[in-house]
């Protein structure tokens, strides 16, 4: 029996895409300003941020660990994640160098887009990281990271998504603290660790709060 397809990105978000001017979220800066992204904008996005894992070396089942606030950025990552068919390790904890170091050496991922409230921890800790083949920056630049901001702009959309099936893994989330313990999702489950996910299925409006100014 052929295990079941399921991605999504590309059951959810691309089918809402096709509505061109329905919300998927609602961004807010510290200054009061909103801003709307449809599911269009994330779509085409999270193709171009799929590129860039791709030719940056991730292939199918490997391991991206985020460490981003709250923005789209976030989002792009983890969908542009889905669409590549790799696995969206979503950090949760960098209260010290030690706790950051060990989820991700643990973790077995082998590239990190970070911003750049933790830009100075993770450059402490890079060292201790061998399996890091790419360090990935959002909202600054730094030498020996890759601008993330600009790879994504650059990048083309339409990305041929990988076939995922219900059954692989999808998303790993860590606890906080010491020692590193993860929690792993897998495509068919249904909401994964975010209980909005499903709910998402009618339609998604979320206010983005975030301390930085990246939308």
């Amino acid at each position: 029996m052929t295990a079941s397809v399921s991605n999504f990105a590309l059951d959810v978000v691309d089918r809402h895409a096709r509505e061109p001017g329905r919300v998927a979220l609602r961004w807010q800066n510290t200054g009061g300003a909103t801003s709307d992204v449809t599911f269009l904008d994330m779509k085409i996005r999270s193709e171009k941020v799929a590129c860039v894992l791709q030719r940056h070396g991730v292939r199918p089942g490997h391991r991206v660990f985020i460490l981003l606030p709250p923005c789209t950025a976030w989002w792009e990552s983890v969908l542009g994640c889905m669409r590549a068919g790799a696995v969206a390790v979503l950090g949760q904890d960098a209260s010290t160098p030690q706790v950051l170091k060990d989820q991700i050496n643990h973790s077995r991922s082998s590239l990190v887009i970070a911003s750049d409230a933790v830009a100075d921890m993770v450059g402490r800790i890079m060292d201790d990281c061998s399996r890091i083949t790419h360090w990935l920056s959002v909202g600054w630049e730094r030498e020996g990271w890759v601008d993330f901001d600009r790879r994504v702009s650059l990048a083309p959309a339409g990305f041929q998504s990988v076939e995922t099936r219900a059954a692989d893994p999808c998303i790993v989330v860590y606890d906080q603290g010491l020692p590193a313990v993860e929690t792993t999702h897998r495509h068919g489950d249904e909401g994964y660790d975010l209980a909005q996910l499903d709910a998402w299925r009618d339609g998604l409006a979320i206010t983005m709060h975030e301390a930085s100014g990246h939308p």
